[in-house]
């Protein structure tokens, strides 16, 4: 696994591969929410703490902590503390790093960025954002475009009548990029393959949400008019609210799915005849090495971007369903990949003409 950095934050990136670290006793590390758990970033986050504690050979103390108020998790003695921004308000985050400045903050999830502009790649530019100068806090961003673009090229192709369908939890920075690369992604097999492709939902502007990330029964709604209105490929960015979907395609013959976050064919392997693959966030490098840094007084704060070049974001498996995908898709993969990678390929869905009329209201259909 490569580095990408804009700051020092990784400058152990190697750590991820090296044998365990030694000396390093007592580090408390807590990862705080304001509610329930979203099965998506949340077990991203825990994977990662789950691997850094192995990593470090040392006594670390993983807590999850459910509270509003960051101030009290600071002086219960936590030296790193993880916060999914999606979880607690960047200006909360903000506020406690101004008023702890020796407190260490990671802040996961790119909604921190909201204010930031998107750039011609429509991709959110990170570096214009003006709350990193904190050097006790260090942000975790995605370049989630980036994997969805080939999900949604993978699902158009994989989908019988090349229908898809995609919808999300809650309209944010991290949400509609993915959403917009499944989006181009889609578009840009059709247009490869110069096959009709229709894609139900989101359409770059406006699509269904489900209004968070745990309303399975929301989410469960959404799929099935997706489905009925001929979608056979569905891809929520919605967190747990996700399942929804797979418990609808399950009363369906030929109708798959497309995770977000983590691998869902492990964790939700009920459904594991249903998932073609998944977008997947991959923290374990800059999380070990935050926590390394935090336990000996070095920590730096800073950007990190996980982007297909470094690793930080990828595709799942095809696992059990490889043999849906066409070997011509299966053969152009890695060449997508690294062109994405370079950014020679947009991922801007206004760069590709719709082959057939889409719509944003999966009733509309």
């Amino acid at each position: 696994m490569s580095c990408s950095l804009v700051t020092s934050l990784l400058a152990a990136c190697g750590a991820a591969s090296a044998r365990p670290s030694a000396g390093i006793h007592g580090l408390k590390v807590c990862e705080v929410r304001s509610g329930s758990a979203a099965a998506g970033l949340d077990s991203s986050a825990q994977s990662a703490l789950t691997f850094t504690r192995s990593r470090l050979a040392s006594t670390i103390d993983l807590q999850t902590v459910t509270t509003s108020a960051i101030g009290g998790v600071v002086h219960d003695g936590c030296r790193l503390i993880i916060a999914p921004s999606y979880q607690q308000p960047p200006s909360a985050i903000l506020a406690a790093a101004t008023e702890y400045p020796h407190q260490h903050f990671v802040v996961a999830d790119t909604s921190f960025h909201s204010t930031a502009p998107a750039n011609a790649e429509n991709r959110y530019d990170f570096r214009s954002a003006r709350d990193l100068t904190r050097p006790n806090v260090s942000v975790l961003a995605f370049e989630a475009d980036q994997p969805a673009f080939l999900a949604g090229y993978i699902a158009a192709a994989v989908s019988p009548n090349h229908v898809v369908g995609e919808y999300g939890g809650v309209s944010s920075p991290v949400v509609d990029a993915a959403l917009n690369g499944f989006l181009a992604g889609a578009r840009a097999w059709g247009q490869d393959t110069h096959a009709r492709v229709r894609i139900l939902g989101w359409d770059g502007t406006t699509g269904p949400f489900v209004g968070n990330d745990y309303d399975r029964t929301k989410a469960f709604a959404i799929a099935q008019g997706l489905i009925h209105s001929g979608a056979h490929v569905l891809f929520g960015v919605a967190g747990s609210a996700s399942l929804g979907s797979a418990a609808a395609a399950e009363q369906h013959r030929s109708v798959y799915l497309v995770g977000m976050y983590v691998d869902a064919g492990i964790a939700a392997p009920q459904y594991a005849n249903r998932w073609l693959t998944s977008v997947v966030f991959d923290m374990r490098v800059p999380i070990l090495s935050a926590a390394s840094q935090a336990a000996r007084g070095q920590f730096r704060g800073g950007l990190w971007v996980g982007t297909l070049r470094n690793g930080g974001v990828g595709l799942a498996p095809f696992r059990t369903l490889q043999h849906l995908v066409p070997n011509a898709v299966v053969a152009r993969l890695p060449s997508l990949r690294a062109q994405l990678a370079q950014g020679s390929i947009s991922t801007n869905p206004g760069d590709y003409v719709p082959t057939e009329a889409e719509s944003s209201n999966p009733l509309d259909a």
